[in-house]
């Protein structure tokens, strides 16, 4: 069978679609799955932490543990100390005059100075009256 120029041409190019088809489906099945590794790796070696830093960063957490129990004050010696505010509070309480409570007093007070000093006044007058 003997093919003419055409058909060489058309067989030429049909090779050549279907070699690009190939090209295009491997590249974009394989190289992209190399791209999203890619992708994938670049993000983890971004949100990873190094060994030494992760190790340095444990001990500081340990020993800001240790410090913390050190330090810790039980919840009884906290309640012991709550209950002698309570104690101090109820006492002051019972001795000391609230600010409204001296003011009221001091009025009270005022009126019975002006009272006396009134009657003080009237006797004064009365007196001087009575000698002229």
């Amino acid at each position: 069978m003997l093919f003419d120029n055409a058909t060489w041409w058309l067989a030429v190019l049909l090779l050549g679609v279907l070699m690009a088809l190939a090209e295009y489906l491997l590249k974009r099945s394989l190289f992209g799955r190399i791209d999203e590794m890619a992708a994938k790796i670049q993000n983890i070696d971004s949100n990873m932490v190094k060994k030494a830093d992760y190790d340095k960063a444990h001990d500081k957490a340990l020993k800001d543990i240790e410090q913390i129990k050190k330090d810790y004050t039980p919840r009884n010696v906290h309640n012991k100390a709550f209950d002698e505010v309570r104690a101090d509070i109820k006492k002051i309480t019972e001795n000391y005059l609230t600010k409204e409570d001296f003011f009221r007093e001091q009025a009270k007070t005022e009126r019975k100075l002006d009272s006396t000093e009134n009657k003080i006044d009237r006797v004064l007058e009365i007196l001087m009256n009575n000698r002229g």
